[in-house]
């Protein structure tokens, strides 16, 4: 007798002998599944190992070490000549935008600013004046030509008296001052024979000393005639060329007021020259003012301060040297404008294209990478562009695989510690694809 719930063995043989062949129609049935997984699989692993082995190829991601960190060196040079007054560089100083780096001798252009101030205070009064004079331009211009008429009056008179002053010096007296020096001379002459003569006379006392005494003085007193003859003679000389002097500057007067009176009565006819006189005022303003802003810019250009955050390479320059505008002083390299120049097989290019990433390690840092993106690829190989390109007409040509530079732009350093300096040796890697690195 049995349990309720327990299954006899006569009972499970059929069921054993039933389920026999389905395991075994299960069993012809997994084996070709299995083979056919298996083959996938190993497809799938070729095509894996061969993508991945295509992937680090170097024309796909290509790599090189033939690369150099590049950056601008920009010439600092004074706009202004002057002396060097102070410094506050050195050598790999690094400067901010704005920092003052040298101080030029600002006398010349302070001296030339306060010049230029004053014209231009000079300009605004002469404009202020013409401004008000302008409405009475009209009821002047009757008073100033009868003025200018009458110093033509008063000028003839002085012309006239200047001429006879003339006359009367070049002739007659000019006549009679040579005519008493001719006299003044015959007589020097004559006393100076007479001493001669009694002088021997007196030598053998023919005569008493008294007597030769008195013709040497004589003599003397001719002499000192002629002499005083000569200075009248050209005293009148001087004050003949004065009075012509005189005379023509009196001739010119009488001309410059004449023309006064012409001028007069032209701005009787015209009205509007005071406008146009006013409107040049205006003008002079203006160019003064302009003048002005020179100067001070000039000055301002004494202090020489940094254009861009940089370091300071190359000084040439020390306090007191005088610089000409334009002569270079120091070289200021911006740190944080520099890229990799990367000189690629051309083998290598074929899948190179501007904006792609790149990876850069570099040597000074112990394989620090940073990152980059290839902003463009040069026109030409490197060799191309050296100072003697090879010739290959000459038939003996060599095929050799040749670089093209490529210009990668360096993304921004977080690490103020890590530095890129133009020089530096680095290895680059583009990313040609997308979706692997």
């Amino acid at each position: 007798m049995t349990e309720p719930g327990t299954t006899t063995p006569q009972e499970t043989a059929p069921a054993q002998a039933a389920a026999q062949p389905d395991a075994e129609a299960k069993s012809r049935l997994r084996f070709p599944w299995t083979a056919r997984n298996r083959l996938y699989a190993t497809l799938a692993a070729l095509i894996v190992g061969s993508s991945i082995l295509w992937l680090f190829t170097e024309d796909v991601n290509p790599r090189t070490d033939d690369a150099q960190v590049d950056g601008d060196a920009i010439v600092i040079s004074p706009r202004v000549p002057g002396y060097v007054l102070r410094m506050n560089i050195d050598d790999n100083t690094v400067v901010n935008t704005g920092d003052l780096m040298i101080q030029l001798d600002p006398a010349d252009y302070q001296a030339r600013a306060d010049q230029a101030q004053a014209a231009l205070a000079v300009a605004e009064a002469r404009a202020a004046s013409l401004r008000i004079t302008v409405p009475f331009t009209v009821g002047t211009t009757t008073s100033a030509t009868s003025a200018a008429e009458a110093e033509v009056v008063a000028d003839g008179a002085d012309l006239d008296r200047a001429t006879t002053t003339f006359d009367r010096l070049s002739t007659s007296e000019l006549q009679f001052a040579e005519a008493n020096v001719a006299a003044r001379k015959a007589e020097m002459d004559k006393a100076g024979m007479d001493v001669k003569r009694t002088g021997s006379l007196a030598q053998v006392a023919e005569i008493s000393k008294q007597q030769y005494d008195a013709y040497v003085a004589t003599a003397q007193v001719t002499r000192n005639d002629w002499l005083a003859a000569q200075q009248r003679l050209e005293a009148v000389r001087q004050e003949a060329a004065a009075a012509k002097s005189a005379m023509e500057t009196a001739r010119a007067n009488v001309s410059r007021a004449k023309a006064e009176v012409r001028q007069s009565r032209a701005q009787e006819l015209q009205s509007g020259v005071r406008k146009a006189d006013y409107e040049s005022a205006l003008a002079d303003v203006q160019q003064a003012k302009a003048a002005l802003e020179q100067a001070r810019l000039n000055l301002s250009y004494t202090q020489i301060r940094a254009p861009m955050h940089g370091v300071v390479t190359r000084r040439t320059v020390e306090p007191g040297q005088q610089f000409a505008a334009g002569q270079a002083m120091f070289q200021l390299v911006p740190l944080d404008r520099i890229w990799v120049t990367a000189n690629f097989k051309e083998t290598q290019m074929a899948h190179v294209r501007p904006g792609q990433h790149a990876r850069i390690s570099v040597d000074a840092y112990d394989g620090k990478t940073f990152d980059g993106i290839v902003d463009s690829i040069a026109s030409s190989t490197g060799s191309r562009e050296a100072l003697l390109p090879p010739e290959n007409a000459t038939g003996n040509f060599v095929k050799v695989v040749q670089r093209i530079p490529v210009k990668i732009l360096v993304e921004r350093n977080r690490d103020n510690a890590a530095v890129l300096r133009p020089g530096m040796n680095v290895e680059v890697k583009i990313r040609t694809t997308p979706w692997f690195f």
